[in-house]
C-alpha cells in the first residue's frame, strides 16, 4: 500500500487541479496535487514538501477531506485529501496544466481513476455497492461477476474488465458447486484492496489470510456454509453444472441473491473500517 497525499486548495468556491505530465503514468489527466509519503513523514510534512517542490509554495496543512484506496494496475494507493491554505501563488513547476476549477468543471474533465472518487466524496456522492451487486445478477451475471462489478470503481477497473476476471468462479467456480461464487468474488476484491504482492512479505501475508479468514466466517455466520451445493441443498432436483436461463421461475426460487448481497455488504463495511 503506497501512501499519498493530495491538497484540496480552494478559492472563490474553486479547487486547484493539475494535470499530469504526459511521460507520466496516467498522464495529461487531472488529479489534486500532492505526492507519495516518505519514510518518517506524516501526512501533513510530505504534503508541504510535495506542494513546496511541484508548486513552489509554502503551505499550511489542515485537517482530512476525504480518503480513498485504490488499485491501479501498477500500484495500490491510500490517498488522503488534506485541506490546505498557500501563502504563494501556485507556479506550474512539474505539471502539464493547472487551474482552479468548480466541481462542475471537475466533472467534464478526465480525473485520475482515485481522485475521481474523492470528488465523488467531497461532492456528497455515495455508492450503494449492495444494490449494485443486486442489480447486476439480476441482469444476468454471476454471483462472482456481480460481486466483483460491484467494485470495479474503487478497484481502478472497467466494469468489462472486472467481470472477465470473475467470470470462471460462478456456480461454485465454473458450474463445480464449489465455493459459491460470492464468497470468490468478496475474496477476490478484498485482495485487490487490501491484500499483500511481495512474495516476502510474510507478515503481510499472514495478516491478509486471517483477514481472508474473518471475511468467510463473517459470510459463514449469515448461511451456514461456505459451498454452493449446500447453500443451495434445499432446490429439487440434481444441481445443474451448465448455467440455467434466467427466467422469473428461477429468480423465485434461487436464494443467490442474498448471497450476492452478503458478501457485497461485507465488503462495503470493509471499506468503511480502513
Amino acid at each position: 500500500m503506497l501512501e499519498v497525499v493530495a491538497a484540496l486548495m480552494e478559492r472563490d468556491g474553486r479547487f486547484l487541479a493539475c494535470r499530469r505530465a504526459p511521460e507520466k503514468a496516467r498522464g495529461g489527466m487531472w488529479e489534486f496535487p500532492g505526492g507519495k509519503v516518505e519514510p518518517g513523514e506524516t501526512r501533513g510534512q510530505a504534503l508541504a514538501r510535495e506542494l513546496c517542490e511541484e508548486l513552489g509554495v509554502q503551505a499550511e496543512v489542515g485537517g482530512e477531506a476525504a480518503q480513498v484506496v485504490h488499485a491501479y494496475e501498477d500500484v495500490t494507493v491510500r490517498l488522503t485529501l488534506l485541506r490546505v491554505t498557500l501563502s504563494g501563488e501556485p507556479k506550474r513547476l512539474e505539471h502539464a496544466d493547472m487551474r482552479f476549477m468548480t466541481m462542475e468543471e471537475a466533472r467534464r474533465e478526465a480525473f485520475c481513476p482515485a481522485d475521481r472518487r474523492l470528488l465523488r466524496q467531497l461532492a456528497g456522492e455515495t455508492v450503494d455497492h449492495t444494490a449494485k451487486a443486486r442489480d447486476l445478477f439480476v441482469e444476468g451475471y454471476n454471483c462472482a461477476q456481480a460481486v466483483v462489478g460491484a467494485f470495479a470503481d474503487e478497484l481502478g477497473m472497467t466494469q468489462r474488465q472486472a467481470v472477465r476476471l470473475a467470470s470462471s468462479f460462478g456456480g461454485g467456480m465454473g458450474g463445480m458447486r464449489e465455493t459459491c461464487g460470492a464468497v470468490t468474488g468478496m475474496l477476490m476484491v478484498a485482495g485487490l484492496l487490501f491484500g499483500y504482492d511481495s512474495p516476502k512479505d510474510d507478515a503481510g501475508k499472514k495478516a491478509h489470510y486471517a483477514h481472508v479468514r474473518a471475511l468467510a466466517e463473517d459470510f459463514r455466520a449469515q448461511h451456514g456454509t461456505l459451498v454452493c451445493r449446500e447453500l443451495l441443498a434445499a432446490l429439487p432436483g440434481k444441481l445443474a453444472q451448465d448455467p440455467l436461463p434466467r427466467t422469473p421461475e428461477y429468480y423465485k426460487v434461487r436464494p443467490c441473491i442474498r448471497f450476492v448481497e452478503t458478501a457485497a455488504g461485507i465488503l462495503e463495511q470493509e471499506m468503511k473500517a480502513e
